[in-house]
């Protein structure tokens, strides 16, 4: 802080100094955990990815934690900066509350680093599409931006235009290296009903990384450099998603209805989306975009975690060691040495 007194939020304060500090101490720290339960046996079918795919997924993934932690110290200043309007904070409290953030979000970092399973992915990517969005609409000089639509948030200038696609471009590259966690829990699941199909696992690998290939494009070109290529991105990740859920349905074994059901209950919702803009005109393209996206990260958490739940067998998990589970209405046979109510008797 140079010895100045900083203001909580804005150009220059406290909470972007402690905002820095928290996204690189919780990036760092997700890296250093994922590696080390990596080397400890952790995902070991990891192991079978050729290499510039595990860099890249550590990349992305250590990325969004790192800029998640940042939109959120942010988030957090800007909110006591409406509260305390005028305050200024000392070199001295300044580096507390500062050092105290990077602290809280590097401890979360190294939490999440050291369990990384599909579940987490999702709910990080999640978290990263939405606090970017929040933050680029929160910040934009715009104030009329959503008359047209959420592209428009990544055509303006300064910090809202950049929130915006950075964030769209960092959940893309999170929604590839989940893709080989889903190829995995479906691999899973087809091994435990003996119907081992690695055809499949890779279609829907590809499939979902495409989804997330098509968002990182729309956030790399914005909708004002070319219009053909933002919309087309846009579109693509509509169309995958349809094929994802064809494919999904008809292929993968003993699939759960209950997905089945969720995922015609989210078409059936998009259209009805698209129909209250055209024709009827209900509201603009800015709500059937919001409308879109929020059933679409709906029908992620769900798929992920319905297919979770699949890659474990089904029946009962065996007996730990020296254990006798018994059977129904007979109680377990007692081990050596060990008394019965009889024997007390």
């Amino acid at each position: 802080m140079l010895g100045r007194r900083l203001p909580l939020a804005g150009e220059g304060s406290l909470g972007n100094i402690a905002a820095w500090c928290a996204g690189a101490g919780a990036g760092l720290a997700y890296l250093l955990a994922h590696l080390v339960e990596t080397k400890r046996g952790l995902h070991r079918w990891r192991g079978e990815l050729p290499r510039a795919k595990r860099i890249f997924d550590a990349f992305a993934l250590t990325l969004a934690t790192g800029m998640l932690a940042y939109l959120a110290i942010m988030a957090i200043a800007s909110l006591f900066q409406l509260g305390f309007q005028g305050l200024t904070v000392d070199p001295v409290g300044g580096g507390v509350l500062a050092g105290a953030a990077a602290a809280a979000m590097t401890y979360i970092g190294a939490l999440v680093g050291s369990r990384v399973t599909s579940e987490s992915i999702a709910l990080l990517a999640t978290l990263q599409l939405f606090t970017g969005t929040m933050a680029s609409m929160v910040s934009s000089p715009d104030a009329s931006w959503w008359q047209l639509h959420f592209s428009q948030l990544g055509n303006e200038a300064g910090q809202s235009g950049y929130r915006f696609n950075v964030s769209l471009i960092i959940t893309g590259f999170v929604l590839i290296a989940l893709s080989n966690y889903i190829g995995n829990d479906v691999r899973r699941g087809l091994v435990a009903r003996d119907a081992d199909d690695p055809k499949l696992v890779r279609l829907l690998s590809w499939l979902f990384a495409a989804i997330g290939i098509c968002m990182a494009i729309a956030g790399a070109v914005p909708d004002a450099e070319n219009i053909v290529v933002h919309v087309g991105a846009a579109s693509g990740m509509l169309v995958v998603f349809a094929v994802l859920v064809f494919v999904s349905l008809r292929r993968i074994v003993d699939v759960p209805r209950e997905l089945a059901v969720f995922s015609l209950i989210v078409v059936v919702g998009i259209v009805v989306a698209v129909l209250l803009w055209v024709p009827f005109g209900y509201y603009n393209l800015t709500g059937t975009e919001f409308m879109a996206a929020s059933l679409l990260f709906a029908w992620l958490t769900v798929y992920v975690r319905t297919l979770a739940a699949y890659a474990e067998p089904r029946g009962i998990a065996p007996a730990a060691s020296g254990l006798d589970r018994g059977t129904a209405g007979v109680p377990a046979a007692p081990t050596n040495g060990e008394r019965t109510a009889e024997d007390d008797r």
